[in-house]
């Protein structure tokens, strides 16, 4: 029992930083770009393709994953993913073809899906410690770590990608060989079989506020996304109005470099904020978010002084990057909380799968309307979206505290 006990606690101490490491390839993200055009020669249509397929693939294999992670476990299909994410980052760095990219995403995307199971450990952990209600503080935590991590990195590797483009790259490898090392420290708690069956699911059942939680993460999820990609694009075609080529870069990349401590706070402030309010978390982070987009419109219109349209669209991207995080531990820990063992894998991947879904319509639907009509179109399309998801949390939050009664 005391020989659990301290796997277990190891296996909590461990988790920030694992989940930190594999929340991306770190060093590859500030230089994706770059590294996917200048090194592997991929056109931007290329690039759209590979991600599409990527995303296309991932959710035509939901039911096989699942049928793995409860076939192996969810420690093994942690150790699984980490394999996946080191092969991932293989492919990526000596790969020479757009299939050899397409095959990288593909794992990479799947590998995330297997890595999740490291969110249930937690949480298993955490219940049988009696610390069932640290599981936002220390989800939090991982996000923190990140937030510093990827900080750095945003700060390097356009260094070291211009020492050598295969700099980054080599030092994610051996990030990822340590990462998957890690791995095999993991141990999951052992549930009480009478608390596990007196809910006997074999199969999830879609409940009204299991339905809520996967239709306003799947929504808020690919606002989020696609608000950060088109939002960056759209206040660089509205600077080049005003300033050269060069004067834009520099402001794009300080924006960027400013998001990152954005983000970083986002997650401190948010994690106190939680402690407080609880249920009505959600809430909270789709008002933001409306108001990220009504930020971001409203700096578009400013044609008089240009500091001002700046500071007014940054702080609407800000803001976007500031409560991404916030809202998916919300949603991870009310999924869990909600939902016993035999439902938990499940529940998990659906959250996953629906996220990647809602990407890939509202990605689909954009890409059609950029064909025609400019970028502050997607932004009020944005905005609208994230006002209904308000209204989507409100139903959310008030079928909790139902629940609750």
């Amino acid at each position: 029992m005391e020989q659990e006990t301290k796997k277990i606690n190891r296996s909590i101490k461990i988790y920030p930083i694992f989940a930190a490491f594999t929340g991306d390839l770190i060093f590859f993200v500030p230089i994706d770009t770059l590294f996917l055009t200048l090194v592997k020669g991929l056109t931007a249509s290329q690039i759209v393709a590979m991600t599409m397929l990527s995303l296309i693939i991932c959710i035509c294999f939901q039911n096989a994953i699942l049928y793995i992670v409860k076939k192996i476990g969810n420690v093994n299909s942690l150790r699984l993913g980490a394999t996946m994410l080191l092969i991932a980052s293989l492919l990526l760095t000596f790969g020479k073809s757009f299939i050899s990219m397409l095959l990288y995403n593909s794992i990479h995307e799947l590998a995330n899906m297997f890595l999740n199971m490291d969110e249930i450990i937690l949480k298993n952990n955490l219940k049988f410690v009696n610390k069932r209600d640290d599981y936002f503080k220390i989800r939090n935590k991982s996000k923190i770590i990140y937030a510093i991590i990827t900080l750095f990195t945003a700060l390097v590797a356009g260094k070291m990608f211009n020492i050598n483009h295969y700099l980054p790259m080599y030092l994610s490898i051996i990030v990822y060989i340590l990462v998957l090392g890690t791995a095999f420290l993991y141990y999951e708690a052992k549930v009480n079989n009478e608390q596990e069956t007196q809910k006997n699911h074999k199969k999830l059942t879609i409940t009204s506020i299991i339905f809520y939680i996967i239709l306003s993460n799947a929504v808020f999820y690919s606002i989020i996304k696609m608000g950060q990609n088109n939002s960056k694009l759209f206040m660089q075609y509205d600077f080049q109005k005003f300033l050269s080529v060069e004067m834009v870069t520099y402001y794009i990349t300080t924006i960027v470099f400013i998001s990152r401590i954005a983000r970083l706070v986002g997650n401190l402030m948010f994690g106190k904020v939680y402690l407080k309010i609880k249920d009505k978390m959600s809430v909270v982070l789709t008002i933001c978010l409306a108001l990220a987009f009504t930020l971001l419109i409203v700096g578009h219109f400013i044609e008089s002084a240009f500091i001002y349209k700046v500071i007014i669209m940054s702080l609407g991207f800000f803001l976007i990057l500031a409560i991404r995080d916030s809202f998916q531990t919300y949603i991870e820990d009310v999924a869990l909380t909600i939902s016993n063992k035999e439902e938990q894998q499940e529940i998990i991947i659906k959250v996953e799968v629906y996220r990647r879904l809602g990407t890939l319509i509202l990605s689909a639907i954009f890409t059609l309307i950029l064909m025609k009509y400019e970028l502050i179109v997607i932004e009020f399309i944005l905005l609208v979206l994230s006002i209904g998801e308000i209204f989507i949390n409100k139903r959310l939050c008030d079928k909790l505290n139902k629940e609750k009664r």
